[in-house]
């Protein structure tokens, strides 16, 4: 599994070479990096990323699972807040919400979160 992901960053580094700032790739670039837990590395893409595109909620979701994956789920929280306020109602960002409150005992508003992304099944 390791070397099949070291394949995928290796083809998409390559890729880089000649399109930088190619968005998709980096996302996956960065999935990949949290997927071997190079944490450090995966931040510092999504955060590349960020820099151009601040409101793409779906990368700082991504960033917000990289941080709680790194233990840092205050910052976690952080990321998930704003994509949700971008994107509310995206199901999983909600959930993703609820689960990082749920870690620091926040039950309460890990609660609330879970409740909000219960609505929007609901409703599909």
């Amino acid at each position: 599994m390791v070397e099949d992901i070291n394949l995928l960053i290796e083809k998409y580094e390559g890729i880089l070479q000649s399109e930088p700032d190619n968005k998709d790739i980096l996302i996956k670039l960065g999935i990949c990096y949290t997927s071997i837990n190079n944490f450090d590395k995966a931040i510092e893409i999504y955060n590349k990323i960020l820099e151009k595109d601040p409101k793409n909620a779906e990368v700082l979701n991504n960033l917000g699972i990289t941080y709680t994956q790194k233990g840092k789920l205050k910052d976690a929280i952080s990321k998930f807040e704003i994509a949700v306020k971008l994107n509310p109602d995206n199901i999983r960002f909600w959930n993703n919400l609820s689960e990082t409150y749920r870690r620091l005992g926040l039950y309460h508003k890990s609660n609330i979160c879970r409740m909000r992304a219960i609505q929007l099944s609901d409703l599909k």
